[in-house]
């Protein structure tokens, strides 16, 4: 009964809207953003005027983001300042999580500690996340970019070059864990390590997405969470489904994540905390040479005037 009126308020608040343009969503294949993929699933998008096109990586994300073929995009916060650095008019709607755990380092014997990673080579997405998480690790190891040997891969191909040798580490998602466990890998470093610095936003392009329509995005989100949360048992299957995850990846994944509800959205935009973390994040990025141009995170937060963002 619960999921029913659930269902029936969802549609409420996404059945009728003004605008005419379809709104894009761009996303990658992450349980983070699982509301989105619910929705989409349950085909409840496209009463509101909104279409989610999805990528195999971050990366194409990033790439559809700048050739105009998206509205709003899933990404990580600091993916979202290389975005807006590039020149792109970027709005944070909401977070829609925080990695305490999700984000792995995965490494094969002899490795067994950080120090042990000079001169090995480390598989990663280096365009996206995994270009800020390995510099991280690199920290916390006391090693310089130098040391190690950094082969790009993205996300589908991690896998396969663990199994043929190319690489001896991976950054990537829990949720490969058990897989790559099984060739010898385990995991030596995690995101619990970095409290507080990978968060998932949705943002969307200011010059396209009306405030309608961010509204309308805030809202299908929290619907759709709070769905999937209360019926964990009928939709877990759904998920899994449609991510390709297995029971064990899920949850091993659900347990490194903190979505990001009503609560957790005001106490990082309202109190402040998200942007400090983007000022923080920033800084570093330019610092490490990881961003060509200036960030402005105090420009990426809403704008709501006297209304409710």
């Amino acid at each position: 009964m619960r999921w029913f009126v659930l269902l029936l308020g969802l549609f409420a608040v996404t059945a009728c809207h003004e605008d005419s343009d379809t709104l894009r969503i761009g996303g990658n294949r992450w349980l983070g953003y699982a509301p989105v993929y619910l929705a989409d699933e349950n085909a409840w998008l496209a009463p509101s005027g909104m279409q989610l096109i999805e990528y195999p990586n971050a990366t194409g994300v990033l790439r559809g983001f700048r050739n105009g073929l998206l509205d709003a995009a899933l990404l990580t916060l600091d993916e979202t300042l290389a975005l807006q650095a590039s020149g792109q008019d970027l709005e944070i709607v909401l977070v829609t999580n925080l990695s305490a755990g999700a984000d792995v380092l995965f490494a094969r014997p002899p490795i067994k500690e950080l120090v042990d990673l000079r001169g090995q080579r480390i598989g990663v997405e280096n365009t996206a996340l995994g270009a800020f998480f390995l510099s991280r690790i690199l920290d916390h190891a006391g090693l310089a970019a130098s040391d190690v040997q950094i082969v790009s891969l993205p996300i589908h191909e991690h896998r396969q070059a663990l199994a043929d040798g190319r690489v001896d580490a991976l950054v990537t998602f829990a949720s490969e864990g058990p897989a790559l466990m099984a060739l010898g890998a385990r995991r030596i470093f995690d995101s619990r390590a970095l409290p507080g610095e990978i968060i998932d936003v949705l943002v969307v392009d200011r010059r396209r997405v009306s405030p309608e329509q961010r509204q309308r995005l805030r809202a299908l989100w929290y619907e759709a969470l709070t769905l999937w949360m209360d019926n964990r048992a009928v939709l877990d299957g759904m998920l899994r489904r449609r991510l390709d995850l297995s029971p064990e990846a899920l949850e091993i994944t659900l347990a490194g994540l903190t979505m990001g509800d009503r609560q957790l959205n005001g106490q990082l935009l309202e109190e402040g905390q998200l942007l400090a973390s983007a000022e923080r994040l920033a800084h570093y990025l330019h610092d490490r040479q990881l961003l060509g141009w200036p960030a402005e995170p105090r420009y990426l937060l809403p704008r709501c005037g006297d209304r409710e963002c």
